[in-house]
């Protein structure tokens, strides 16, 4: 028993370091290149993040969901223990970069408003007992649909999307310039792809080592959910430093651009995993109900 705890523990540490890696070295880079040469808005960019780093919590909701009712108790609280903790993580960079003053612009109204939204809604389910069902996974769906639309919308009208279809310019008459734009970006989407498969895998991994260390303990579901909460949130807690920390020397603009991209990095983060990968994994679970996969998995 003491050499499976040993070789989880070591996985764990080895699964922290690839998606620290993944995160700082493939989904960043890639995003920050695909961005130059298709002109992405710092807004777009922070939610395509968010929604990268929401891969680890994914593959744990969906990996609890099909091992029972109990197990998607845990899910639940990863995913409710996930927001609340990506908040902190961010209030932690914020503070650590000195970057309090910023959150007071008016431009950030509508991300701050989402965030709220996103942490409230899972900690008011729980404290209401609501049944997870699949009714509840199609409610939680419409209000990611509608944070969408609402979100961009609003973007629109503030301005925040303006940069978006310019791009980097291409001049056809030089063929040399076109052909660099498309090197560019299909190393930048090949640095997003393999950073996303090891976030993935590496997520996969992370929770698996965590609940194995955490069930030895003998800890109740919704412990263990907020201790998986912790570790799925290692890709957001590395966004959130590396975005501030190239944008750190850099023009007023430049920073803000930080504040916008992590603000919706973390906003669509929590929405999608409220509002998407929770109803994921009910309909897995229901699923998983109708076929018994629960009962062969467990055997």
């Amino acid at each position: 028993m003491s050499r499976d705890l040993g070789f989880a523990l070591l996985e764990l540490l080895l699964s922290i370091g690839f998606t620290i890696a993944a995160v700082r070295l493939l989904v960043i880079n890639g995003l920050e290149r695909l961005a130059q040469v298709l002109g992405w808005s710092a807004k777009t960019k922070g939610q395509i993040l968010g929604y990268a780093t929401s891969l680890p919590e994914l593959v744990a909701v969906l990996a609890t969901a099909l091992n029972g009712r109990e197990s998607l108790a845990g899910g639940f609280w990863n995913i409710a223990s996930s927001n609340v903790i990506n908040l902190v993580l961010f209030l932690t960079a914020v503070v650590f970069y000195l970057r309090h003053w910023e959150l007071l612009n008016p431009r950030f109204i509508e991300e701050i408003s989402f965030c709220g939204f996103s942490v409230l809604l899972p900690l008011v389910l729980a404290a209401t007992g609501v049944h997870p069902s699949l009714a509840l996974g199609l409610a939680l769906l419409g209000c990611f649909l509608g944070y969408q639309l609402l979100d961009r919308n609003l973007a629109e009208l503030q301005g925040k999307r303006g940069q978006e279809l310019e791009g980097q310019p291409m001049d056809q008459g030089e063929g040399g310039a076109a052909d660099h734009t498309q090197h560019s970006r299909r190393t930048a989407l090949a640095l997003l792809v393999t950073g996303s498969v090891v976030l993935t895998i590496a997520g996969h991994r992370l929770g698996n080592s965590a609940e194995l260390l955490i069930e030895t303990i003998q800890l109740p579901a919704w412990l263990v959910g907020c201790c998986l909460g912790l570790v799925t949130s290692v890709p957001e807690l590395t966004s959130f430093f590396e975005l501030y920390g190239r944008s750190t020397g850099h023009g007023k603009t430049r920073k803000l651009d930080a504040t916008q991209a992590n603000l919706d990095t973390l906003v669509s983060s929590n929405m999608a995993n409220i509002g998407l990968i929770y109803p994921l994994g009910l309909v897995a679970f229901q699923v998983s109900e109708w076929l018994e996969l629960d009962a062969l998995i467990g055997t």
